[in-house]
């Protein structure tokens, strides 16, 4: 089991939070457009990233697509009829191999998972639904709210102030 107490965080100095704060913006400058930028020299900057990607700071480098030209939002909360670690992992791996799936969250409160699920059309998504949550014994209920239109999405994280 992982131990969240002694679990150390990666330590960053400031150099390292300049750049994050660079790349969150632009991550297809050069190498040298960022060191100029931070005050390192490009193959500085070169091996902190890469040093940040190895340790997972840096999860992924990615293009973030307009959803709103894209097809439907929804937000589903899963709810389980009983509970058990076993179901929760049958339920992630699932969540994980659907495409339309865009993000998943084991959450706190009324509800045991939240998904962020991107469809072509709402038909489609009752389809769907009824295919992969209504044939899972595992689950009670699910509860889907519509995204009509995304009024702010931010992936950027102020590195700042150091952590």
């Amino acid at each position: 089991m992982q131990n969240l107490v002694t679990e150390q965080l990666v330590a960053l100095d400031r150099f390292d939070r300049a750049i994050l704060n660079f790349v969150q913006k632009n991550n297809l400058a050069s190498h040298g457009e960022i060191g100029a930028t931070v005050g390192l020299s490009g193959s500085a900057v070169r091996r902190r990233l890469a040093l940040m990607r190895d340790n997972g700071v840096i999860k992924k480098d990615v293009s973030v697509l307009d959803t709103d030209h894209l097809g439907v939002t929804l937000f589903v909360t899963i709810f389980f009829a009983t509970e058990s670690p076993a179901i929760y992992d049958e339920f992630e791996a699932l969540a994980k191999s659907l495409s339309e799936v865009r993000q998943c969250y084991h959450v706190a409160g009324a509800g045991d998972y939240l998904l962020v699920v991107n469809v072509p059309s709402l038909p489609y998504y009752e389809t769907w639904a009824k295919e992969q949550f209504m044939s899972n014994e595992a689950i009670r209920r699910y509860d889907t709210i519509v995204a009509w239109s995304c009024k702010k999405f931010e992936t950027f994280i102020d590195m700042s102030e150091e952590v």
